[in-house]
């Protein structure tokens, strides 16, 4: 073999086993990070969470109408 060929197949090697690195590496990180998240419990949302309590300005209430009651003209 030339040397060129032997510099393209040590190459290719090198390029191999660093992804292979970067492969375990990556599982590594993730399984780690998904034993961290087992390990630390997280607090429940409280009881109305996404939404407030109550109506909403656009929905009513004590003080004015709702807005598709408030347009004129229709």
């Amino acid at each position: 073999m030339s040397a060129a060929a032997v510099m393209a197949v040590l190459f290719f090697l090198f390029f191999l086993v660093g992804v292979g690195v970067g492969v375990l590496v990556v599982i590594a990180l993730s399984a780690r990070r998904a034993h961290q998240a087992q390990v630390r419990p997280v607090a429940p949302p409280p009881e109305t969470w996404p939404y407030r309590s109550g109506p909403g300005a656009g929905e009513g209430g004590p003080d004015g109408s709702p807005w598709w009651h408030a347009r004129g003209g229709d």
